[in-house]
């Protein structure tokens, strides 16, 4: 089974990521989950991450296939061999977010060519996940929560610094997205606290493989 978290910065993606594959693999034991993410995820992919969260990039196109490159070095290497062998992956970012930042939210990329864009990763053959988790944020709040976390830690990249008009563009851009998709998305309010927002993930989880909650 093949699990993505998604939503805007601040959201709290990364948290909930490694809140479920704890859960997880204190349910079906610690070999059959991984926890991934993207950019990177992959071995030899530290440089590809730091580019790619620089902000050096001065193209919105090279950013799109530069996410694009990763994201079949990654589903190559790390997500396929896991699924083949039967485990669970809990991916921190996928596919959605590459149509969400580099095409839906780009004012100059028409909603056209952003839904034909989109389908690239169908096209190419990457896996599609059993279900696409949305982390749903206003998106002033997800700001705050992101220059909270500028403060207190020095991991902050160049997304976070594009400012509330760009994460109003997202937020948006995270919709279309989730209506141009065929896939499975499931849309959770990600103001409420943490463990509410991990309570309803895992039941949602736990209704797709068939766990006792």
């Amino acid at each position: 089974m093949f699990f993505v978290i998604e939503g805007i910065d601040g959201a709290g993606k990364s948290t909930q990521a490694a809140r479920l594959r704890e859960w997880l693999a204190g349910e079906l034991g610690g070999e059959r989950v991984l926890l991934t993410r993207e950019p990177g995820g992959w071995e030899g992919s530290d440089a590809w991450r730091e580019c790619a969260l620089s902000g050096k990039l001065s193209n919105n196109w090279s950013e799109f296939f530069f996410f694009m490159m990763d994201r079949c070095e990654h589903a190559s290497r790390v997500i396929k061999p896991a699924l083949e062998a039967g485990r669970v992956v809990v991916c921190d970012r996928y596919s959605p977010s590459t149509s969400a930042y580099q095409l839906f939210a780009q004012t100059d990329v028409t909603r056209e060519t952003a839904a034909y864009m989109a389908r690239i990763s169908e096209l190419v053959g990457l896996p599609e996940p059993d279900a696409v988790f949305l982390l749903d944020m206003e998106e002033n709040e997800a700001a705050r929560r992101v220059a909270r976390r500028a403060e207190s830690m020095s991991d902050g990249n160049a997304f976070d610094a594009r400012g509330a008009d760009y994460f109003k563009r997202v937020h948006d851009a995270y919709e279309a997205v989730m209506a141009a998709s065929r896939g499975r998305w499931i849309k959770i309010d990600a103001s409420r606290p943490e463990n509410d927002v991990f309570s309803a993930l895992r039941d949602n989880i736990s209704d797709i493989i068939g766990m006792k909650k």
